[in-house]
């Protein structure tokens, strides 16, 4: 009888241990990557509550959230600042543990990447909004250049993560101004979306198209001398974002 009930016991405990794992499993660990909009920058330069904070909402309510972190995403942050951080293995604080970049990607269910606007903001001489086009051919050179970088980008991210990622596009960041100079702009962030659109395709991930979204809407950037969204403007993105997770990684 003995021997019979601590098999019972064992048996019971093998089941609560594969109960756990299984629900663990289904669990999402969400890494938001890239420069102040993964931060959630405001229009006033406060860190606030950006997509991925509305994102990391989304998931709890359904309560598959296994972990959340945004901590390696940084205000000013370049692809190449990125590139750097993941090869030289970062270390964040994250639930008062040090955790390293690549361990988080590792770990890492879904990904969002939100990356390249300062990089761009950086050729073009941006200063307080103010740009220093001499050659409007030169701005699609300076679009290549970026997807070169965004390329080496996602590679290096898949070497770790193997779930799921999700890129986020770009916005012209003068659609609230009625100038001639935001209209020139246009061609350039409708070439740079394809452009990151094909990138997506090339590496089997998804991305999501946010351009014509604040170009109908411009009062989703309320500072005409910051480029960063309202709160309507971050919660629109992450309506994108939930959208993908919705009906393809929930499926």
């Amino acid at each position: 009888m003995k021997l019979i009930k601590r098999f019972s016991i064992i048996l019971i405990f093998i089941l609560v241990i594969i109960i756990y794992m299984s629900n663990i499993d289904n669990k999402i660990y969400y890494v938001a990557l890239g420069d102040s909009l993964a931060e959630g920058i405001d229009p006033y330069g406060k860190t606030g509550y950006g997509y991925s904070d509305y994102v990391r909402k989304f998931l709890e309510h359904k309560n598959i959230l296994e972990n959340y972190t945004k901590k390696f995403a940084k205000k000013g942050h370049r692809i190449t600042d990125l590139i750097m951080d993941i090869e030289n293995n970062k270390k964040m604080e994250i639930d008062n543990k040090k955790t390293t970049i690549k361990n988080a990607l590792i770990n890492a269910d879904l990904v969002t990447i939100s990356i390249g606007a300062n990089d761009l903001f950086y050729k073009l001489g941006v200063n307080n909004l103010i740009f220093d086009i001499d050659n409007v051919e030169n701005l699609y050179r300076y679009v290549d250049e970026i997807i070169i970088d965004m390329d080496k980008l996602i590679e290096l991210i898949q070497k770790y993560c193997k779930e799921d990622i999700i890129l986020v596009g770009y916005y012209n960041p003068l659609s609230n101004k009625k100038s001639l100079l935001a209209r020139e702009l246009e061609p350039i962030f409708m070439y740079i979306n394809i452009k990151m659109t094909e990138l997506a395709n090339k590496y089997d991930i998804y991305y999501v198209d946010i351009y014509q979204i604040f170009k109908e809407n411009p009062e989703y950037l309320p500072n005409p001398l910051d480029i960063h969204p309202s709160n309507e403007g971050y919660e629109v993105i992450s309506r994108e974002i939930i959208s993908v997770i919705k009906q393809k990684i929930l499926k």
